[in-house]
């Protein structure tokens, strides 16, 4: 683990519904890990990736990224946040009346990037995640390997300093999830912080990692 801190949950609370997920949670994460936020169904691990990414508000209790409290942020505040972050959620759903390139750039786009830029990075995340070859696909054609690899492209085709990635690996034979990890620790080897969500205990090959226990008890880890 790196000295610096870049992502940190303080004696967290979170609830919906009226239904508590996990109570004072502490947790740190450093610049340049790789950590997996491992634990069963209910636990509250996309939660936690939900509240660092500014999707969530904490019930109670301060989530820090880069020395920022974003429990603090308004709205716009948290979109810019986004901006530096690559999302992989669970089932990422890609638009079937386009092109994979054309998916993988909405984020650019969203990020007002110029159509030019947007289209040139779409193109090398692609490159990076090693399915350029399918840029002119419909994704009614791909199998569900190929869908995650393409959600990876879209994450990070901004470029993030963090990939939060809620089971990246769920539906996937050994063969596409061995894939998928080594690319994320391709990225973490390049200075990229991922915080990975999964059931299972999951990591890249050859990279350093942390595994995180996440119950519904909380507490600090």
């Amino acid at each position: 683990m790196t000295e610096e801190t870049l992502l940190e949950l303080r004696n967290v609370t979170a609830a919906y519904d009226g239904r508590t997920v996990f109570e004072n949670l502490s947790l740190t994460v450093g610049r340049g890990e790789f950590v997996l936020l491992h634990g069963n169904t209910g636990c509250g691990k996309s939660t936690v990736l939900r509240l660092l990414a500014g999707l969530e508000r904490p019930a109670a209790g301060e989530i820090i990224v880069a020395g920022d409290r974003v429990d603090r942020f308004n709205e716009v505040q948290r979109r810019w946040l986004r901006r530096s972050m690559g999302l992989m959620v669970q089932e990422g759903l890609l638009l079937d009346d386009r092109s994979i390139h054309d998916n993988v750039m909405l984020p650019a786009l969203a990020a007002e990037e110029s159509f030019g830029e947007a289209r040139s990075r779409a193109l090398l995340a692609l490159e990076k995640c090693g399915i350029a070859e399918l840029a002119t696909q419909l994704p009614r054609h791909l199998s569900a390997g190929q869908r995650q690899l393409v959600n990876l492209a879209r994450a990070v085709v901004n470029r993030p300093v963090v990939i939060l990635a809620d089971e990246p690996v769920a539906h996937l034979d050994k063969s596409n999830a061995r894939t998928l990890l080594d690319l994320l620790g391709a990225f973490v080897e390049a200075g990229v912080t991922v915080v990975a969500a999964s059931h299972e205990r999951i990591a890249p090959q050859g990279v350093p990692f942390r595994e995180i226990p996440l119950s519904t008890r909380g507490g600090r880890v």
